[in-house]
């Protein structure tokens, strides 16, 4: 096969050579299609996995593969660094008897993985691991397996997408390996296999019963994936049983604690937004009728348009800024409010659309706040809490997809901001407070301030 750009055509003596004869003690992973070994290879660590004998293996078709798998360059896929496939006549055991026959071995050698695979992280419970490394990870695998599947004119499609073949460097990068099961196709048409390959609980349903194969059977597993970090694996379990929103719910709570936990300030709110995204989009991948699955083109797009959004909502001017809009309410509500006129949402069709509400307690008080809202069209992230003297907070507001959309966009919905003043005490116990309890009270009383805020629609291009 000679050299293609740097890539080497590995001797089987070295291999053995630097692999100890294949010893058992420099294993570093095992699967059905072979064993990986950790070894040195110009002063740098390599994993040299050995292929099992593959009975009725074209060899033809073997080479081909590895040609168009020497062509990915991906910093979230495992790099091929090698390659060997040497015939040699030996003696082997046959029947309890040695035979002299000829052999083939196939070995790939490809970067060395620090981090291991994601599968020691996979548990029982939501993944151990710091929020901005599992986005990471997850924005990350989807970034390889989206080049997989645009790589040149023909998609690679990885079909034994799980854990144990996403694989972390050293700074816990993610990225895609083992494209032992893969397969490359002309098109993005369907096509059928008659021999069921792969790992159970990441293959689609389809495939286990049709054995058809498409670009949805990766997003199928990525699906998988996601939700087994997020909810762990008695979570992923439950999804299925557990109404889409109430489980989205669900998860994003539990990471929010988490967040909260963590955090000094506000920013937990807007990986909260993220943590919802990944969720709603995971519980897409795993829908059990591929055309609505969407593809990874799609979930590229939808995790970009995200992180803008939330770009457009962390630059939004700050409390402290000279250019900040003079508030309606500024001498006389107890919050101020931004945007101070209306709420607007841009509308797109079959879209979820979100818009950012900033609250500001230019006071030298302590404050809670409670937001009402349609909860059957809107969803609010936090929709109360309590604001420490002189500190401003942001709100995301969620319009849940509509269809059909507006009669000429009318809206005749509001949005409710209501405050009051509370105590050093009371809000050191956020996490204890029955807020529903303290503003009936305060009601009550009287002692409740209300900001209301009419919402319009636009259209995109308004």
């Amino acid at each position: 096969m000679g050299d293609y750009h740097g890539m080497e055509d590995f001797k089987l003596h070295l291999i053995e050579s630097i692999t100890d004869n294949f010893a058992d003690d420099r294993i570093v992973g095992s699967g059905g299609y072979g064993d990986v070994y950790k070894a040195e290879h110009k002063g740098k660590e390599i994993a040299v996995k050995k292929l099992h004998p593959f009975q009725g293996l074209d060899d033809k078709q073997f080479h081909n593969e590895v040609r168009n798998l020497i062509k990915i360059r991906h910093k979230n896929a495992v790099q091929l660094i090698g390659y060997c496939y040497e015939s040699r006549n030996k003696y082997i055991e046959h029947n309890k008897e040695l035979v002299f026959a000829r052999t083939t071995e196939r070995v790939i050698c490809f970067e060395y993985m620090e981090g291991g695979s994601l599968d020691k992280h996979i548990t029982d419970e939501p993944c151990g691991l710091g929020w901005s490394t599992c986005y990471d990870i997850i924005k990350g695998t989807c970034d390889g397996l989206n080049h997989l599947h645009s790589v040149q004119a023909k998609p690679i499609y990885h079909l034994d997408l799980k854990p144990g073949n996403i694989l972390l460097d050293k700074s816990m990068m993610p990225k895609i390996g083992d494209l032992g099961l893969s397969k490359l196709v002309a098109s993005t048409e369907t096509h059928k296999t008659e021999m069921l390959k792969g790992t159970n609980g990441y293959m689609p349903p389809e495939y286990i019963d049709g054995g058809h194969i498409s670009k949805k059977f990766d997003v199928f597993s990525l699906g998988v994936i996601i939700l087994r970090m997020m909810a762990g694996n008695k979570g992923f379990f439950r999804c299925s049983k557990t109404p889409p929103k109430q489980f989205i719910d669900l998860v994003s709570e539990n990471w929010k604690e988490r967040l909260q936990a963590v955090s000094r300030d506000s920013s937990y709110e807007m990986d909260t937004l993220r943590v919802r995204k990944c969720v709603e989009i995971a519980l897409k991948c795993v829908d059990t009728d591929r055309k609505k699955r969407p593809t990874i083109q799609d979930i590229v797009r939808e995790v970009e348009e995200l992180e803008a959004d939330i770009e457009k909502m962390m630059s939004a001017p700050s409390p402290e800024s000279k250019d900040l809009t003079v508030q309606r309410s500024c001498d006389t509500n107890v919050l101020s409010v931004d945007p101070t006129l209306q709420l607007r949402f841009v509308l797109e069709a079959r879209k979820e659309t979100s818009c950012c509400l900033q609250l500001i307690n230019k006071t030298n008080g302590f404050i809670a706040f409670n937001i009402k809202i349609n909860q059957d069209k809107y969803r609010v992230q936090p929709s109360q809490g309590t604001m420490q003297p002189c500190s401003w907070r942001y709100v995301i507001l969620t319009l849940q997809m509509q269809e059909p959309g507006p009669l000429n966009m009318r809206c005749h919905d509001m949005l409710l901001v209501e405050s009051v003043s509370v105590t050093q005490d009371l809000a050191s116990k956020d996490g204890e407070i029955d807020y529903q309890e303290l503003f009936k009270t305060a009601m009550a009383n009287q002692v409740v301030d209300v900001v209301k805020l009419p919402i319009v629609y636009v259209a995109l291009d308004q």
